[in-house]
């Protein structure tokens, strides 16, 4: 077995053209979340302790980049399809296989909303941008592959 690497996994954003998709150029990093609520299943029988159950999952996906323009397939897109008003959902998938990942390299698609969150303008330094994604609906694929 080898050690995965992060430079090996990017995020690609739905095309105009249905179930294909654009890399979005300048990626630095890309993390999912995946947080559960709990239900509380305590009663006076459990001699004291609280017992809980797994709730709804909550998906986040954080991503930094320096966009890398121009970029009219990716980040362009991307930016278009974040600021949507009102917002609409859109798929998303990460790869492994770096910029050259292939469909048989995804280990995440799903549909998601996405917030540009933040843009940075610092003196001598490069343009940041931060995005943050949140699930429209359950991932169709969630593996670390």
């Amino acid at each position: 077995m080898a050690k995965k690497l992060g430079n090996d996994y990017l995020l690609w954003v739905d095309s105009a053209t249905a179930g294909t998709y654009n890399l979005v150029k300048g990626q630095q990093a890309l993390s999912i979340s995946r947080d559960a609520g709990s239900i509380d299943t305590s009663t006076k029988d459990d001699s004291g302790y609280g017992t809980s159950a797994p709730g709804l999952k909550s998906l986040k996906i954080s991503l930094d980049m320096l966009p890398n323009l121009p970029d009219a397939t990716g980040y362009t897109r991307l930016e278009s399809l974040c600021n949507a008003a009102p917002a609409v959902p859109f798929m998303v998938q990460i790869r492994k296989g770096g910029a050259t990942g292939a469909v048989g390299d995804v280990v995440f698609e799903g549909s998601v909303y996405g917030n540009i969150t933040s843009t940075e303008f610092g003196q001598n330094d490069a343009v940041k941008a931060k995005i943050e994604f949140s699930a429209a609906a359950a991932p169709v694929k969630d593996i670390l592959g």
